[in-house]
């Protein structure tokens, strides 16, 4: 309440007290069975036909899954729930490896099945850290009617690392973000994670100019030079350049100035003093002679990084950081996984970039007949020094458009490499030649995934498959690593079900039909599925739901269906369950083909629920089946009149299609003693009430026992229930015949308040379907004349 202080007008508002309850849907399936793809026991929406098809495929190999979800759409189905199952499927998987054949991330398919195994990965460091970071490319590869391969599906995760602290950390990208796979770390010799994570970086990390220098005093010109640049006419008495650690004890971006004629020792002072305490570089210029200026990281698992400052900067004079020409190499650079295709190394393993300065050694004259080489599947080919536009004529390290003649870099290297990449490219037209980095990357163009495997780079003088040169020890990988291990499984058993059955109560707020679809293998007698419908029908009972029972007679005639219904009502909540027959026949390679017809009038329920109301009968003539082209066993009425006194809804050919010719539930057959939920309309009306009134009740929970609680609830529910009978969903002539709402101290006595129970007392009278048209005719006799 509002306290009141001053003297004045105070306005409050108050609740009107007037609760309502909504109608729920009435028409929403869940299908549970086998499909080619998708992921296993996770219930999925589709709102159509290509919904499904692109989460499940529209495979049929599996079973009726896909079929009977197409039957439901065609025939007025609006939203479903999809709930794949197998027995014992598995996903596919692929080890990932380092270039030392360590295996550092495995991906794992996110759907179990065959299909796993058409999925590639293909990992390339064409990134913006090209020696931090890498690319990977997964894709479906299947093939057309021409044998030719096809990319479908395709996901691209750019700048991935396996740092752990990185934004981009493969596993957790590739986890959250990737529809195809899952990854995962591995590492055999230690028990967590952290600690194989932490295993993978045994790389120190450093930052290396893309300027080369004879010796530390050079290294100590040329800073001093950069420094005194920064202002026209060399007059600069100061330079900077950012610099950050990235990893554990990652640091912000920090501006580094260093004063004029600097030392080494003076720029190692420098970097360390901003970092304190997070940790310590070491500078120096690599004995013996023509190396980078090196910024070195002196605690494992961390990265530097150098970019040029806004102002007075002198990382673009020094070629320090990847944009500027050098080269950053990561603590987990080692630990990446290995590049698909045939791609160069920048060093032997010592992290000194031996081999790529080697390289840069080569002149244009002596560097000839460059190609790839290997038996003839692998298409190899050749071109000469002629075909290379070279940007300069002398050695790739010191010739280029970035420095003077003369003056080596590692970005007169890259341009020459770029040059070379091209002529490769323009010299076969089953390879292509790029540029990743500082590494040259030739990929195979022709073929599948699995092309490319065992092929050698080839030159002449040098030869850059030597000890020491860039593709030393190099042999060709696959296009991309194929998954492997995916399984169908076998088909679906009891406990599959089951715990589809859990994962829709957990997952899943509403459902009103559930649908299961036969799998292809299931032929024993009795089927796998038959042993399903008992403990389904349960599930569909404590759910509030109606369950579409297939009949499956050793034999697809009336008396075949007549001697199978003990054993199918046997275990059934048969007043929530309706069984169809015979199976309705669909369009298939040419011709036609029996299925179930389970679909279909989960369908034609949803259909007449939206044009005539749940407590219409899904038969009679509007009840037509879309799509099918007949059904397996044409019937007479003498036939029909075996099978409906015994609760079996019978699908029959009429003039004007195939129609829906019963409305019973399984509990509704002749001497059962069943009469309130004889006929299914009857049954889905009582569902679609219970439902509504259970959700729209809730207002009342923990509201005060008394009178004015229970007319807030005879006017909700006594609203609720004159809306269907305006509607035309009860019988009666007046509201009084049709429903009641009783809740007062009658049905609420004081014991009941004690206990802290209201109830509720709801009535209705049902609208039962004409079964049995009955014509009377009489002839008017005349009058005798007396």
């Amino acid at each position: 309440m509002a306290t009141y202080t001053y003297p004045g007008v105070y306005i409050q508002e108050i609740p009107s007290g007037v609760q309502s309850i909504s109608g729920v849907a009435t028409s929403i399936a869940a299908f549970v069975g086998m499909a080619k793809k998708g992921p296993l026991l996770q219930p999925t929406r589709v709102l159509g036909v290509q919904d499904y098809e692109r989460v499940f495929s529209p495979d049929i190999s599996q079973g009726e899954m896909t079929e009977q979800v197409r039957q439901f759409f065609l025939n007025g189905g609006e939203q479903a729930y999809i709930v794949r199952i197998a027995h014992n499927a598995s996903e596919g998987t692929v080890p990932l490896q380092s270039a030392g054949g360590t295996t550092v991330l495995t991906l794992r398919s996110r759907d179990a099945g065959l299909v796993a195994n058409e999925l590639r990965a293909r990992v390339d460091y064409n990134t913006a850290s090209p020696e931090r970071t890498f690319n990977l490319e997964l894709y479906r590869e299947t093939f057309d009617a021409s044998g030719q391969s096809r990319k479908t599906e395709s996901e691209t995760f750019a700048d991935l690392s396996l740092d752990p602290t990185a934004a981009r950390y493969a596993r957790t990208i590739l986890t959250r973000q990737s529809k195809l796979v899952t990854a995962h770390i591995d590492d055999t010799t230690t028990t967590t994670e952290e600690a194989a994570v932490a295993a993978l970086a045994t790389a120190t990390a450093f930052s290396a100019s893309a300027a080369i220098h004879a010796d530390s005093t050079a290294a100590e010109t040329a800073l001093a030079n950069a420094v005194a640049n920064t202002q026209a006419g060399g007059a600069g008495t100061a330079g900077r350049f950012r610099l950050r650690i990235e990893g554990a004890l990652a640091s912000p971006t920090l501006t580094i100035e260093l004063a004029a004629n600097p030392t080494l020792t003076d720029l190692e002072t420098a970097i360390n003093d901003a970092l304190a305490p997070h940790t310590t570089v070491q500078v120096s210029v690599p004995a013996p002679t023509n190396e980078p200026l090196r910024i070195q990281v002196n605690d494992l698992r961390h990265d530097v990084v150098i970019e040029r400052a806004a102002q007075l900067d002198i990382a673009e004079a020094l070629g320090l950081g990847v944009a500027q020409g050098g080269i950053e190499v990561g603590a987990y650079a080692v630990a990446r996984p290995a590049p698909s295709g045939l791609v160069s190394i920048l060093d032997t393993g010592a992290g000194d970039l031996s081999a790529l300065l080697s390289l840069g050694g080569a002149t244009r004259a002596t560097l000839d007949a460059l190609g790839v080489a290997g038996s003839a599947g692998l298409r190899p080919f050749t071109i000469a020094t002629a075909d290379i536009a070279y940007p300069g004529p002398g050695t790739l390290l010191s010739d280029g458009s970035f420095t003077a003649v003369g003056t080596p870099s590692l970005r007169n290297i890259a341009e020459n490499l770029r040059a070379i990449a091209t002529a490769l490219s323009a010299g076969s037209p089953d390879w292509r030649a790029e540029v990743h980095g500082h590494r040259l990357a030739l990929i195979p163009t022709f073929g599948g995934a699995s092309t490319g495997t065992g092929a050698l780079f080839t030159s002449t003088g040098p030869d850059l498959t030597a000890g020491g040169e860039i593709f030393e020890g190099v042999t060709g990988a696959r296009a991309a690593l194929a998954l492997g291990g995916g399984s169908d499984g076998a088909v679906a058993e009891l406990e599959d079900y089951t715990d589809a059955f859990q994962v829709i109560e957990e997952r899943v707020d509403l459902f009103n039909l559930m649908v299961l679809p036969k799998s292809a293998n299931d032929t024993g007698t009795p089927s796998i599925r038959s042993a399903v419908w008992g403990p389904a029908s349960a599930f569909c009972l404590g759910q509030r739901a109606f369950l579409i029972v297939d009949a499956e007679p050793d034999s697809q005639t009336p008396q075949g269906v007549l001697d199978s219904l003990t054993s199918l009502r046997t275990g059934v909540a048969t007043d929530h369950a309706a069984v169809y027959w015979p199976r309705v026949t669909i369009s298939a390679d040419g011709g036609t083909k029996p299925i179930d017809a389970c679909g279909s009038m989960a369908g034609v329920m949803a259909r007449i629920d939206g044009s005539r109301g749940v407590w219409k009968a899904a038969a009679g003539l509007e009840a037509n089946l879309f799509g099918v082209r007949g059904v397996e066993v044409q019937m007479s009425d003498a036939q029909n009149g075996l099978l409906n006194p015994e609760a079996v809804n019978c699908i029959r050919v009429f003039p004007n299609g195939v129609i829906s010719w019963g409305a019973r539930t399984m509990a509704g057959f002749e001497n059962s003693g069943e009469i309130d939920y004889k006929y299914a309309p009857i049954r889905r009306l009582a569902l679609f009430m219970e439902e509504s009134l259970f959700r729209g009740m809730r207002f009342a929970v923990f509201e005060p026992n008394d009178e004015p609680l229970w007319s807030q609830i005879r006017l909700a529910a006594g609203a609720f229930m004159n809306g269907l009978f305006r509607q035309g969903a009860f019988a009666g002539a007046t509201a009084r015949d049709a429903y009641f709402v009783k809740c007062d101290a009658e049905t609420t006595t004081v014991t009941d308040q004690s206990l802290g129970v209201v109830n509720v007392l709801v009535g209705f009278a049902p609208l039962r379907p004409a079964e049995f048209v009955v014509i009377s005719l009489q002839q008017k006799a005349g009058q005798v004349q007396a």
